[in-house]
């Protein structure tokens, strides 16, 4: 019995041993098939690093003013009876802000304007009557004391017409100074009063500004100060008012370096017909300062990794990130200060789900 069951057990390990050589060797023909199937590579669009002028920039930050900007003030007291505008608002010269209560105003205008023909018909009625003393001393019909006096009382009544004159401009002036209108075409950026306000003559009523062309205010450091010149071009964006580019030019450059910060203020005019622009906006700004040969690639290529700015370098059929200083663009395509060089293929609208390290083709 023993011999049976020692050969029973010998015939067990056989069949077992030979189960495990048939599976080794399948999974090593499933090896061997996965290592020759080839890598999947990503299919990219490509552009190749080329060299041309460019402009080159030195980077700053400004902010947008208004090129004329008033508070407009009351010229006589009175309640505020009407209002014309709202914030927002443009304007042209000579528009109606507000109207103040000239019921008084009209009054007394009223008043002077007769008073004026009163003084009008005296002095008339003391020409005639100089007349008529100048042909009766004349004859001598009367003494010079006489004629002193009468000619005396016609200077009078020529003065208190003026005096007449003098007043009836002074109350047109008030009843006119009731409508508070704009000095100049612009936009109406706050409306200071309401129906119902009592105001007083130098009350603010609103504020006015020009919002083409703007100013754009920057402060240049004084190393650099040597860079701008009058008439140097400034290319900026807003970050309200993303995908847009503005452009304008240095018109005034102060004439000293501040010595609490040490740089200098420059002023740009920046034109703004559509109005997108508003005053007391926070732009970065590049002044340029000249052109000289350098790397570009399409503007499409550079993303954002974080606070960096990125693209892709495709280097013996594989991805490789690189973090590059971009310049000014020019078009559609952007110079690189750092991070190229002329000959590099990078890659052309990249896929979000491209990494580095990454096969292509």
């Amino acid at each position: 019995m023993k011999p049976q069951g020692g050969f029973a057990v010998r015939a067990a390990l056989v069949v077992a041993a030979l189960a495990c050589a048939s599976g080794c060797r399948k999974k090593d023909a499933n090896a061997s098939v996965e290592a020759k199937a080839p890598a999947v590579r990503a299919v990219v669009k490509t552009a190749t690093v080329d060299s041309r002028p460019m402009p080159r920039a030195l980077p700053l930050t400004g902010t947008l003013q208004a090129d004329v900007r008033t508070e407009l003030t009351a010229n006589a007291s009175g309640r505020v009876v009407k209002t014309f505008v709202e914030r927002g608002q443009k304007v042209t010269r000579g528009t109606a802000i507000a109207q103040l209560d000239i019921r008084a105003a009209a009054a007394s205008a009223a008043e002077a304007n007769a008073n004026l023909e009163s003084a009008k018909t005296q002095l008339e009625a003391s020409r005639i009557e100089c007349s008529r003393y100048d042909a009766l001393v004349a004859r001598g019909a009367i003494t010079q004391q006489e004629y002193a006096k009468q000619t005396a009382k016609c200077k009078q009544d020529q003065a208190a017409l003026g005096v007449s004159e003098a007043r009836v401009a002074s109350a047109s002036l008030t009843v006119g100074d009731g409508t508070v209108r704009a000095p100049f075409t612009g936009v109406v950026t706050e409306r200071a009063v309401s129906v119902g306000d009592y105001v007083q003559a130098s009350s603010k009523v609103a504020t006015l500004v020009v919002g083409d062309p703007l100013r754009l205010l920057l402060t240049v450091p004084e190393r650099r100060f040597s860079d701008v010149k009058i008439g140097s071009l400034v290319r900026f964006a807003a970050a309200a008012l993303p995908g847009r580019t503005f452009e304008g030019h240095i018109e005034h450059i102060s004439g000293e370096v501040r010595s609490a910060t040490r740089d200098v203020v420059v002023e740009a005019e920046v034109p703004n017909a559509d109005g997108a622009l508003l005053p007391g906006m926070f732009v970065d700004v590049d002044v340029v300062t000249g052109e000289v040969p350098m790397p570009v690639v399409p503007k499409s290529a550079v993303f954002d990794v974080g606070a960096d700015k990125s693209l892709y370098v495709v280097e013996s059929g594989q991805l490789v990130r690189r973090i590059v200083k971009p310049g000014v663009a020019s078009g559609d395509l952007l110079a690189i200060e750092e991070g190229v060089t002329k000959g590099d293929v990078v890659v052309v609208d990249p896929s979000p789900s491209l990494e580095g390290g990454q096969l292509v083709q």
